[in-house]
């Protein structure tokens, strides 16, 4: 990699990779190679922004690619955005809250290893009522599958406190964009998120629209930014 070439891998599953709604050119990643690209080049520096992004993983299935999906490209950074596949209700795919932790902590571990500063992303909320999930005690627990994506997205924070890295809180800025719409009389009750269904598609309440992907490159980058991953 030439002196003047940064590169930026954006390590996780569907949402990373944008499936199934979202054309790749309109995918978080390629958002965010687009504004650092333009923000470095008055410096002479070429961003490069590698999607590595696959749908349906958790961060076991993620772990298991990271020397191809990651440490191949020599990134300098590395953000790693994972969880709604790891709530996921079936046996091969299930990962408990405390080896959720310890796969986020693993991945973190071998960023560092390759010299790349992190940036850990919780997963964007999803809105029970228009989840295949509605109707059943999958989640019962959490009081529905969203409750478990707030547990899973606490999980990462901790992760990110405890590994002090840079925290992209992509479920916080879409829980207070909803806050935002119901102080503006644009929906009664902020808590059922359908407000977010520009931003979350209405096909199946867990998805980034184009909207919705343009809000998380516009969170990773100022993350970014503020935390000088990037200078």
């Amino acid at each position: 990699m030439a002196a003047d070439e940064i590169k930026v891998v954006c390590f996780g599953d569907s949402v990373t990779q944008g499936t199934p709604h979202v054309p790749e050119a309109d995918t978080f990643p390629a958002l965010l190679e687009r504004r650092l690209d333009f923000m470095q080049g008055d410096a002479g520096r070429r961003v490069e922004v590698i999607n590595s992004g696959v749908g349906g993983e958790n961060t076991a299935e993620g772990l298991a690619r990271f020397d191809s999906s990651v440490a191949a490209h020599g990134p300098r950074v590395v953000s790693i955005e994972f969880g709604l596949n790891d709530i996921r209700p079936e046996p091969e795919k299930l990962i408990g809250r405390d080896d959720f932790a310890a796969n986020l902590h693993e991945i973190v571990r071998r960023c560092r290893d390759l010299g790349a500063e992190v940036a850990l992303m919780t997963p964007n909320p999803i809105i029970d009522s228009l989840h295949s999930s509605r109707g059943t005690d999958l989640y019962a627990e959490y009081g529905g599958c969203n409750g478990a994506v707030s547990a899973y997205a606490e999980v990462v924070r901790a992760v990110a406190d405890e590994a002090t890295a840079a925290l992209c809180d992509i479920y916080a800025r879409f829980v207070n964009i909803a806050v935002e719409k119901q102080f503006n009389g644009e929906c009664c009750d902020y808590r059922g998120l359908t407000c977010l269904s520009g931003y979350i598609s209405s096909a199946d309440g867990v998805h980034p629209t184009i909207a919705g992907q343009e809000v998380i490159a516009s969170e990773l980058y100022k993350t970014m930014i503020l935390g000088e991953l990037i200078m």
